[in-house]
């Protein structure tokens, strides 16, 4: 039996029932702390979970004190300063996050849960993208700046070498000031062509072509799309996954969620979208 709860809107888990209790005990979890589990239709307080009274719960006898419950932050609000949309109260101050996040389809008006701050989606809305299509992605990719990197190497060789082909020995035959220019150069062309292909495709698309031809998209644990620093950040930290011989990559064969090293380190999440 795996729990997830979320601390300061942030999701966190899966842990096993032992570890939730210690988790309570410790005062980590508290009373009003949302908890979720496979098969629950929705995130709810411990305190409702374990048997006591649920955080945000109406009045002793049912008396009706003209408040309700946010969707979003799970406190009460005088029901005079929220709107009620499909069912469900939104305070003023949750309100615009809210309907952002149903235009960007992140989660049926049903779903949406964001306790206490940032978004927190049910895991069971996602179906996570398993190893071998990401590395078939992650492969695709890969030709894809390979055949980009040659052609800017051909380039960098006609204008700084006077010969396009950089193979061989020609780049030391130019001497070695030339070669270390050309070296830095042709680097520096390499990193930047990564987090421009990451940005371009990414932030349009929530995935790259690799990811696409293989159905899958990426998005934060909340669902929502990834920002311009958390894509370049993810590139980078996609390098830390590979210095340690792959096995950041490899992680994501064993994680419950299918994460790398780079979306443990980022919060981000590679799902199936068809």
């Amino acid at each position: 039996m795996q729990w997830y709860y979320a601390i300061d809107g942030e999701r966190r888990g899966p842990v096993a029932q032992a570890e939730l209790e210690k988790l309570v005990t410790d005062g980590v979890v508290k009373a009003d702390t949302l908890v979720w589990q496979q098969g629950m239709a929705d995130w709810q307080a411990y305190a409702r979970v374990a048997g006591g009274p649920a955080a945000g719960a109406a009045p002793a006898g049912g008396a009706d004190d003209g408040t309700e419950v946010c969707a979003v932050s799970g406190q009460r609000h005088p029901r005079r300063e929220m709107i009620n949309y499909a069912g469900k109260w939104i305070s003023a101050e949750h309100r615009d996050a809210f309907f952002q996040r149903q235009r960007e389809g992140a989660v049926a008006p049903d779903a949406f849960v964001q306790p206490q701050g940032e978004g927190v989606v049910r895991p069971g809305e996602f179906v996570f993208g398993n190893f071998w299509p990401r590395f078939c992605a992650k492969l695709l990719d890969g030709l894809i700046l390979a055949v980009a990197g040659v052609l800017i190497n051909v380039v960098l060789g006609l204008v700084m070498l006077g010969n396009a082909n950089y193979f061989g020995g020609l780049v030391q035959a130019a001497g070695a000031a030339k070669a270390t220019h050309y070296q830095i150069v042709s680097n520096l062309a390499g990193v930047l062509l990564g987090v421009g292909y990451a940005w371009f495709f990414i932030s349009r698309y929530s995935a790259t072509p690799g990811k696409m031809a293989l159905g899958l998209k990426l998005v934060r644990a909340d669902g929502s799309p990834l920002s311009t620093g958390r894509i370049i950040g993810r590139y980078f930290a996609e390098w830390l996954s590979g210095l340690i011989l792959l096995i950041g990559y490899i992680m994501a064969a064993w994680d419950p969620e299918r994460r790398a090293l780079h979306d443990r380190i980022c919060d981000t999440r590679v799902i199936k979208v068809k």
